[in-house]
């Protein structure tokens, strides 16, 4: 990533949602394929 187009967010996580099991997802070492897939499928409904 470039310096100067990096910036950094606060990432806030609700209890007693999907929240912790995606972001699992997105952020192992493993699991490309599944990682793939999903941002494939819903990759477009992030909300930022």
């Amino acid at each position: 990533m470039l310096p100067e187009s990096r910036r950094l967010v606060q990432l806030t996580i609700k209890s007693g949602d999907n929240s912790m099991k995606v972001m699992d997802m997105l952020l192992a070492k493993k699991g490309a394929q599944d990682r793939k897939d999903w941002l494939e499928n819903k990759g477009d409904l992030a909300n930022v």
